[in-house]
C-alpha cells in the first residue's frame, strides 16, 4: 500500500502553560481525527506543541525527513487505520526515532502489545481513553525522562575498560584519557547507552548526523573505523564495536 503523508495542523502551545510542556514537541500520526480531539482539553489547544500527519502502511520519504528535521519529543501513533501491517510501522519509526513512543489502538490483543513493546514502545493505550488520562500518561512518560537524562549526566558511563563522562565529553580506557572528536563520542556514547542492542544506520544517521540514510553514503562507516582505531591503539580489550551485517552496529562486552 503507497504511503501518504499530510501536513493537517500545527497547534501552538498556551503561554500560560508549564514551560517544560511547552518545549515538548509531539508528533500525532492518525488517519481520523481521534488524537486531535483528544488533545483538545476542555475546549482549549493543548499545552504541547503538536503536529498532525497522516501515513499508510509504509512510512514516507517525507515523513522521514520531518522525524530528521524535527526531531519531535514524542510520537503518538494511532494503529487503527492499518491492521495488516501497524507493527511493521513501529519497526520502522524506530529505525529513525530513538524518542518516546506511544501506540493508542482499538485492538486489545495481549500478543500484539506484547510485541509492540518488544519493538520499542513506551506505552500502550487502548481506545476508547479519557483525555485526561492521556495527558497524564504522556506527562508521566516525559517526568520519567526528565529524571534518567538528568542521571545520566550526572552520571559517568563504565562498560568493561570504557569510562565515559558525558558532562566533560572525556572518553577513558583503562583510566587514560583518550582524544576523540565531538562526533566520535557521541558515536561511542550511543553505542555504550544501548549496549547489547544493534543502532542501524538510519538511526545512528538520524541521531548523530541529523539527515537520513540514503543507503549509500559511508560517513558514519568511515567515522566509526577510526573510532574503532583508536580505542584498539588506547588499549580497549574488554568492548568490541560489533558490525551485524545489513543490520547496524552493536557495542559488546566481551570480559569473561
Amino acid at each position: 500500500m503507497a504511503s501518504s503523508i499530510e501536513l493537517v495542523e500545527n497547534i501552538q502551545p498556551l503561554e500560560t502553560k508549564n514551560d517544560n510542556q511547552i518545549q515538548q514537541k509531539l508528533l500525532l500520526i492518525e488517519n481520523d481525527q481521534y488524537l486531535s480531539k483528544a488533545f483538545l482539553v476542555n475546549g482549549e489547544q493543548s499545552v504541547y506543541h503538536t503536529t498532525k500527519m497522516r501515513t499508510g502502511e509504509v512510512l514516507s520519504q517525507e515523513l522521514k525527513s520531518y522525524l530528521v528535521d524535527h526531531r519531535p519529543s514524542m510520537i503518538v501513533l494511532d494503529v487503527g487505520f492499518s491492521d495488516s501491517a501497524q507493527l511493521l510501522i513501529i519497526r520502522d519509526l524506530r529505525a529513525l526515532f530513538d524518542g518516546l513512543l506511544v501506540i493508542v489502538s482499538s485492538k486489545n490483543s495481549e500478543k500484539e502489545q506484547v510485541e509492540a513493546f518488544k519493538l520499542g514502545v513506551d506505552d500502550y493505550l487502548l481506545k476508547p481513553i479519557d483525555s485526561r488520562i492521556l495527558m497524564m500518561r504522556i506527562e508521566a512518560l516525559f517526568r520519567r525522562q526528565r529524571h534518567k537524562i538528568n542521571q545520566v549526566e550526572l552520571a559517568s558511563l563504565t562498560m568493561g575498560d570504557v569510562c565515559l563522562q558525558p558532562k566533560s565529553q572525556k572518553c577513558f580506557i583503562n583510566g587514560e584519557v583518550v582524544k576523540l572528536t565531538t562526533f566520535e563520542f557521541n558515536l561511542l556514547k550511543s553505542l555504550v547507552e544501548h549496549q547489547g542492542k544493534i543502532l542501524s544506520r538510519d538511526q545512528l544517521y538520524s541521531t548523530l548526523l541529523r539527515r537520513v540514510y540514503n543507503g549509500v553514503e559511508r560517513t558514519l562507516d568511515v567515522r566509526m573505523s577510526q573510532l574503532r582505531e583508536k580505542l584498539t591503539i588506547a588499549g580497549m580489550k574488554n568492548n568490541q564495536i560489533e558490525t551485524v551485517w545489513g543490520q547496524g552496529y552493536m557495542f559488546n562486552n566481551i570480559a569473561s
